[in-house]
C-alpha cells in the first residue's frame, strides 16, 4: 500500500523532479485503491529524521538503490507544522510535513522509473489543477498544499 497524506500526517513528501525537463514535470504514483496520482510520502518513525524516513520510502517505492539512483536535497523545500483542515478533513488537524526536492540520477535509475507501470511524470499544471489531461484526479490533499504553500510553480 502507498503512503500518503493521512489525517494528522508527520512525514516526508517527495517532490520527484524529471531528469530533464527539472520542474516542469513531477513523478507522482497511481494509487489504484485510492484513484489518483499521488506523490510519494513517508511517515516519521522514531528514531528517523524527515530526510531518512523518505530516502527509505523512495527507495522501497520506487525499487531505486539508497546513495546511487536518487540525491534527496539535503534541506527541506519547506518544513510546514501546523493546524490544516485539508480537504476531506472535518475539522483542522495537527500537520508536521517537510518536502523535499529529489532527482533520480544516472540512466540506470532513469530507465527503472519509465518501466514502473505506476509512475507518470505529471507537469505542474496538472498536480495544480489536480488533474491530468485525460481526467485522472491528483490527491486533493497534495494539491492544497502544494498550491496553499507554493511548493511547485505553474510557470516553471
Amino acid at each position: 500500500m502507498l503512503s500518503t497524506i493521512t489525517e494528522s500526517f508527520f512525514g516526508s513528501v517527495a517532490l520527484v523532479r524529471h531528469p530533464e525537463e527539472d520542474e516542469k514535470r513531477w513523478l507522482t504514483l497511481w494509487n489504484e485503491r485510492r484513484g489518483q496520482h499521488e506523490m510519494i510520502a513517508a511517515n516519521r518513525l522514531e528514531q528517523e529524521s524527515f530526510r531518512e524516513c523518505l530516502d527509505r520510502e523512495i527507495a522501497w517505492q520506487l525499487d531505486l538503490r539508497r546513495g546511487k539512483d536518487y540525491i534527496i536535497s539535503s534541506m527541506a523545500r519547506l518544513h510546514i507544522e501546523q493546524e490544516l483542515e485539508l480537504p476531506g478533513d472535518s475539522v483542522a488537524q495537527p500537520y508536521i510535513i517537510e518536502f523535499f526536492v529529489t532527482d533520480p540520477y544516472g540512466k540506470t535509475a532513469n530507465a527503472a522509473l519509465e518501466e514502473q507501470s505506476n509512475t507518470r511524470w505529471l507537469k505542474a499544471t496538472e498536480i495544480l489543477d489536480g488533474k491530468t489531461e485525460t481526467g485522472e484526479p491528483v490527491d486533493p490533499r497534495l494539491v492544497y498544499l502544494l498550491d496553499r504553500f507554493e511548493l511547485i510553480s505553474r510557470h516553471a
